[in-house]
C-alpha cells in the first residue's frame, strides 16, 4: 500500500507524470543523460558535429524526463510517487557543494557558476541563518549538563546553533565535518541518546518513518529541530492540488515539497509535542526564499 512519506497516511492523492528531472539529478541518481539517438543519415551525423547545429538539435528533439508525484491529502506533503534508491541518493550527494560536485553541476547547468561559490559558503548565508536560529529557538531550548546535539543531512554540521553542548553531523555525503564537530558516518553509530537533535531533512527523498526514527534518538524531554525550505508557495501549492495542468515540479537537489502543515504533521507522526512551527523570508546572499522551522519535544 503506498504511503505518505512525511506523516504515513496512506494512499497519497495521485498528480500525474508532472515531476521533471533535472539532467544534473539523471546523471548522478540513475546514470542517464538527456541525448539524441544515433543517426544513420550521414549528412545528419555530420551537422551534428558543428555546434551550432548541435545545440540546435538538442532543443528541437531533446525529451523531457518525468516521473509521477503524489500529494497527502492530509498534510500536503509532495512527494515522487516512487522512492529513489538509497545508494542513488547517495551518488547526489557523495561530495556535496565540493569542487568536484559543482564542475560537475556547472557542466549540465551554466548559470549555476554564478553561485556555486557562494551556497552553503557565504558569510551571509551563515550569519542569516545561524543568527536567525538562535534568536528563534531563545526561550524554547535550555542547555543542560548533558546537552547535545545532531544535525541529521547538515553535510558539515556548520549551520548547528551556537549552544554549549557535543556536536554531531550525520550525512550521507563524505564532506569533513566542521571544526567541533563529530562526523557520524553511519546509522548504525545513531544509537546515542541525544538531548536535542538538528534535521535538515529536505535535501533528500524521506523513507516512511522518518520522523520517528529521529525521534527515537532522543532522551526524555529532548528536542528535534527541523528546517526546511518552502519552494512552492501556497498559492502555487493550491493550483498544483487542484490539478494545474501547467504546474511542473523540478525533481533536483531538494526531492520533497514542504509546507506549513506538512511540517506539523512530521512531529504529530513522531509522537513528539509541537512547541513551535513558524514560516520566515530569509536573504542568503545569493538567494533569497522562505525557511519553514519547527521544533518539537519528547515528553
Amino acid at each position: 500500500m503506498e504511503e505518505c512519506r512525511n506523516c504515513g497516511t496512506p494512499n497519497p492523492k495521485a498528480m500525474g507524470f508532472v515531476g521533471e528531472v533535472a539532467p544534473f539529478f539523471l546523471k548522478r541518481v540513475l546514470n542517464l543523460e538527456y541525448g539524441l539517438a544515433p543517426s544513420q543519415h550521414p549528412l545528419k551525423r555530420a551537422l551534428r558535429k558543428v555546434s551550432i547545429f548541435s545545440k540546435g538539435f538538442q532543443k528541437i528533439y531533446a525529451k523531457t524526463v518525468l516521473v509521477e508525484m503524489q500529494v497527502c491529502e492530509r498534510c500536503s506533503f509532495i512527494q515522487t510517487k516512487r522512492a529513489f534508491q538509497e545508494d542513488g541518493i547517495s551518488n547526489l550527494y557523495v561530495d556535496y557543494r565540493s569542487d568536484s560536485y559543482n564542475q560537475e553541476r556547472i557542466r549540465y547547468e551554466p548559470k549555476y557558476a554564478s553561485i556555486a561559490a557562494h551556497v552553503g559558503a557565504c558569510a551571509q548565508e551563515l550569519e542569516t541563518r545561524k543568527l536567525g536560529l538562535m534568536q528563534w529557538l531563545k526561550g524554547k531550548v535550555t542547555p543542560g549538563a548533558n546537552f547535545s546535539m545532531l544535525d541529521y543531512g547538515g553535510a558539515d554540521g556548520k549551520f548547528l546553533p551556537d549552544l554549549p553542548g557535543r556536536k554531531h553531523v550525520f550525512d550521507i555525503s563524505d564532506v569533513a565535518a566542521a571544526p567541533g564537530i563529530k562526523k557520524i558516518n553511519s546509522e548504525a553509530e545513531l544509537t546515542i541518546l541525544l538531548h536535542s537533535a538538528y534535521a535538515h531533512s529536505g535535501t533528500r527523498a524521506i523513507s516512511p518513518g522518518f520522523g520517528q526514527k529521529l525521534a527515537s534518538l532522543l532522551d526524555d524531554s529532548g528536542h528535534l529541530y527541523v528546517e526546511v525550505p518552502q519552494e512552492l508557495d501556497d498559492y502555487t501549492r493550491r493550483r498544483f492540488e487542484k490539478l494545474d495542468s501547467r504546474i511542473r515540479l523540478t525533481i533536483h537537489e531538494h526531492i520533497n515539497q514542504y509546507c506549513l502543515s506538512a511540517v506539523t504533521e512530521l512531529f504529530r507522526s513522531a509522537g513528539l509535542s509541537i512547541v513551535a512551527i513558524e514560516s520566515e523570508s530569509v536573504d542568503l546572499g545569493w538567494n533569497k526564499g522562505t525557511i519553514l522551522r519547527g521544533l518539537g519535544r519528547r515528553c
